[in-house]
């Protein structure tokens, strides 16, 4: 079960899939960070990032698959290392 900002549950609107795949979050024109998308489902993902590395509400995070996917994200909840995030639009 997926959590809130504030560690409340909340029910998963989609089913999640592991994966391990590179990722990299814009944070600005010059500024890449890179990530791991840990679980992936059709509508958001968990994401590994350094836990010194300030995400801002919204963001784009590109996913290096099978193609290059470039997505706006909200993110939902932050602990450590670790990041969930929903897809807009």
């Amino acid at each position: 079960m997926a959590e809130t900002k504030d560690g409340a549950p909340v029910e998963r609107a989609g089913k999640r899939h592991r994966v391990v795949q590179q990722g990299r979050i814009v944070l600005g024109p010059e500024r890449l960070v890179g990530c791991v998308v840990r679980d992936l489902s059709r509508t958001g993902a968990k994401l590994r990032v350094d836990p010194e590395v300030a995400l801002p509400e919204t963001f784009s995070l590109v996913i290096a698959a099978h193609d290059l996917r470039t997505l706006t994200v909200r993110l939902r909840w932050r602990r450590g290392d670790f990041a969930g995030v929903t897809f807009e639009g």
